[in-house]
């Protein structure tokens, strides 16, 4: 049998490999070191700390439903605040809000209780940033018993005085959290850029769930009667107002989905003759902006209807009145809102309406699909192994995932050290019945981290330097940094057992710098 101890042993065995290896290619001796001189960090540098803001709001009886439950709206409007003030606090400048990713809320916060917005931004890319916002709930008697309602990412880009994109300046990492944060950014950055290829990659295989054919009812099913899609439409213009804007003029983005969510939560009324509970957010794009003095035009209905939740979609327009007539209208953005179905609820049968329903309701579906990939894939509370079908449309979440993974895992203060030289450490980590394994240069200015990287990244090139690999070759190149590759390897149960053979996904990464 295979035991922890002998793994250990292995990977003893297998640490002098690598170290012989690296050694090997990068023609390094134990005399020779690289002039490896760091380069000064920019003027106008900003630390990550000094962009944390910090909200903290009563709920009050204006801020909820008849239910006493937060409205959502209102929540989302906080968010958008809370991280447009961190954005400027690292811009100088003011901000508009370019997108939200998924917003998936864990808890209702109710009448009476406190809630705590911290946002912080996690990185900045030429002229956009990431902003991400923490949002937590509690008692005022109670000191401990916090939960949390929902994690944000924003993205902001700062204008200048006539209203164009600025080149943003660096941000400064000074902890591993942070650091965490920064380097995770770059991958949802991937997965805002392909949603929409991903959306229309799985509309174009995926077929409607058998739960909504009306032939397959029973007498015992919740629908009990049949409402057409028409029915839940409804529409709402408002005014844009100074108090609506930023100080551009530009109406802030939580006020637009503040609107957008009121007119959600009526369509979803109209469903289930009652209060609709908010749940998530999918992914918002703002395509233009709206000013003070702008009519928009909310227009919202819902798209489809599943066993605990439906989803409402909404349209964002706006015009203004130009010489004494009506301007062109301006596509703002589109959201779509997720609603708890209560278990106790008596749903009528959705059926869509005639004109556009049935794409909206495809499309309604696919988005839940990636949904429920993307929270089952990426999630910090499972407890089973996953395990999921490889396919185009979960790849992009599944290779976030995996990056996900090896920074937390890399970020954890408790490995414990089972081998060191001079120049490499390597340390080990035991959680239930996953051992894991982490080798860190401790002397990197011998050695350039690009080298390094290109020798490591390669699992072909395992083969060279490790005596448990076989052989390696290439699956799939999914992306320019992450790929599949079929590897086998000897067994050390037995002598004479049949060797091992794996489907890896390897994600790599290039070093930040060469330090």
């Amino acid at each position: 049998m295979l035991t922890l101890a002998s793994l250990k042993e292995a990977f003893k065995k297998l640490f002098n490999f690598v170290k012989f290896y690296i050694k090997l290619l990068l023609g390094v001796t134990s005399g020779s070191i690289v002039n490896s001189k760091t380069t000064c960090e920019p003027s106008d540098a900003i630390t990550a700390s000094s962009t944390l803001i910090q909200m903290n709001q009563v709920i009050h009886s204006e801020h909820v439903n008849k239910c006493s439950v937060l409205d959502g709206g209102q929540l989302l409007k906080w968010v958008d605040i809370c991280a447009c003030l961190s954005a400027e606090r690292l811009a100088g400048r003011p901000c508009v809000t370019v997108s939200v990713d998924d917003l998936h809320f864990e808890c209702e916060v109710n009448i009476g209780q406190v809630i705590t917005l911290k946002a912080l931004v996690n990185r900045t890319f030429n002229t956009s940033m990431e902003v991400g916002v923490k949002v937590i709930c509690g008692d005022l008697d109670k000191a401990t018993g916090q939960k949390t309602v929902c994690d944000a990412f924003m993205t902001f880009v700062a204008l200048d005085t006539s209203g164009k994109k600025i080149r943003l300046p660096q941000l400064l990492c000074s902890s591993s959290e942070q650091n965490l944060c920064y380097s995770l950014a770059s991958e949802r950055r991937k997965v805002r850029i392909s949603y929409s290829k991903t959306l229309k990659s799985l509309l174009s295989n995926y077929k409607l769930n058998s739960l909504l054919s009306p032939s397959e009812k029973t007498q015992d099913d919740f629908f009990q009667e049949i409402v057409d899609g028409e029915a839940t439409r409804v529409q709402s213009v408002e005014l844009v107002l100074p108090s609506h804007a930023n100080h551009h003029g530009n109406t802030f983005g939580g006020q637009i989905m503040a609107w957008m969510e009121n007119v959600a939560s009526i369509s979803a009324g109209r469903l289930l003759l009652g209060v609709a509970s908010l749940r998530s957010v999918d992914m918002v794009y703002f395509r233009g902006p709206s000013t003070v003095g702008d009519r928009v035009v909310l227009n919202s209905i819902v798209n489809n209807v599943f066993r605990d939740s439906l989803e409402v979609g909404v349209r964002v327009e706006a015009y203004r009145y130009e010489n004494g007539f009506i301007g062109s209208s301006r596509h703002i953005n589109s959201a779509f809102f997720t609603y708890d179905i209560p278990s106790d609820a008596h749903v009528p049968e959705y059926i869509p309406e005639a004109m556009d329903g049935e794409r909206r309701q495809r499309e309604a579906a696919a988005r839940r699909k990636m949904r429920l990939d993307r929270r089952y894939i990426l999630s910090k509370r499972r407890q089973d192994r996953l395990s999921v079908t490889w396919n185009d449309v979960n790849a992009v979440f599944l290779c976030y995932g995996n990056i996900q993974y090896l920074q937390r895992l890399a970020a954890f203060n408790d490995w414990q050290t089972v081998s060191t030289t001079d120049t490499m450490l390597l340390c080990i980590r035991e959680e239930d019945d996953v051992l894991s394994f982490k080798a860190t240069l401790k002397m990197a200015e011998k050695y350039k981290a690009e080298k390094i990287f290109e020798i490591l990244k390669d699992p072909r090139k395992r083969a060279k330097w490790d005596p448990i690999m076989i052989s390696c070759r290439l699956v799939k190149k999914v992306s320019d940094e992450d790929s599949l590759y079929h590897s086998v390897m000897h067994s050390k149960a037995e002598a004479s057992a049949l060797p091992n053979d794996f489907v890896l996904l390897v994600s790599d990464r290039r070093p930040s710098s060469d330090k």
